[in-house]
């Protein structure tokens, strides 16, 4: 089971989502950067509960609602997501190793997101 901060769900969806790699390698990150968009779908289907309203096609708060929705989200976005990996768990050293040997060059909060992401994944696969 992987877990992962909500807060930083987006970020890792979107780095492996722009991340180059092999053919191979690719259709692994592909299933997991499914597994996490399902995740990301259940946090902000929340949002459709009754405490945005909408006007000329922008969406915004409830005004009553405002100040409990933005602690809520706060307090959501502080938990972890765990994410089953039992049907990638063989292939994640496949996944670990084209992350590690692309020649593409990142920095930043790539760089951070690259860190966390095989940090996760190596901890996932020491666990079985």
């Amino acid at each position: 089971m992987l877990k992962i901060k909500n807060e930083e769900l987006v970020n890792v969806i979107t780095f492996l989502e722009g991340f180059e790699l092999q053919p191979k390698v690719s259709r692994v990150r592909t299933r997991l950067v499914k597994l996490i968009r399902e995740k990301i779908d259940e946090l902000y289907k929340d949002d459709e509960e009754g405490n945005l309203i909408q006007d000329n096609g922008n969406f915004s708060l409830l005004p009553e609602t405002a100040a409990e929705y933005h602690k809520e989200k706060a307090v959501l976005l502080d938990e972890d997501s765990v994410i089953d990996m039992a049907e990638l768990h063989d292939k994640l050293p496949l996944l670990i190793g084209g992350l590690e040997d692309s020649e593409v060059t990142i920095s930043g909060k790539e760089a951070e997101t690259l860190e966390l992401i095989l940090g996760l994944l190596e901890t996932e696969v020491k666990v079985v």
